[in-house]
């Protein structure tokens, strides 16, 4: 497998970055075979509300790293939050369907562990509704552990399960 180009993106600061994320953004978290696994309300995400989150991400201290193909189209995007008091969290992780399979996950999850760490955050914390098995696996062999449960997170009961990747203190 060929590594993907990672671009991050800061539609905030950039329009040009907001109109290329926007639509992928929408195709991506939309898709049925993600919605699932990215919506706490299985509703779809409206083009109102992703604009609202890419025009004030940096307020909440969110992040946008996109796996690029080739043509320099988006085919993964990870949401990366960090934040003084909340520490580093993978929030996101969406991959374009017809994309799934060639490791561009796998790739985001690597990135958002080197970006926690080269931050200097002592963890990175990640929420997975339980029946997404792909991604506990994912998360559970970058060396993430399961470390408590939400019961019924999600609009149809779904429990979630809460990850976390202790990182050596190098101090």
């Amino acid at each position: 497998m060929q590594p993907t180009k990672i671009k991050e993106f800061v539609p905030q600061d950039r329009v040009e970055d907001k109109d290329r994320l926007l639509p992928a953004f929408l195709k991506i978290w939309n898709a049925p075979e993600n919605l699932n696994y990215l919506s706490v309300t299985l509703v779809p995400f409206s083009q109102e509300l992703v604009r609202t989150w890419l025009e004030h991400h940096k307020d909440k201290g969110g992040r946008y790293f996109c796996a690029l193909d080739n043509r320099d189209e988006i085919t993964g995007i990870l949401v990366f939050k960090m934040s003084p008091l909340d520490g580093c969290e993978i929030y996101g992780v969406g991959v374009d369907p017809k994309c799934k399979g060639k490791g561009i996950g796998r790739q985001r999850v690597e990135h958002a562990v080197c970006t926690a760490a080269s931050h200097g955050c002592r963890a990175l914390d990640a929420l997975v509704f339980a029946d997404n098995a792909k991604m506990l696996r994912l998360l559970i062999a970058q060396g993430f552990v399961p470390v408590d449960m939400v019961h019924y997170k999600r609009a149809d009961g779904a429990d979630a399960v809460m990850l976390k990747k202790y990182f050596k203190d190098t101090g």
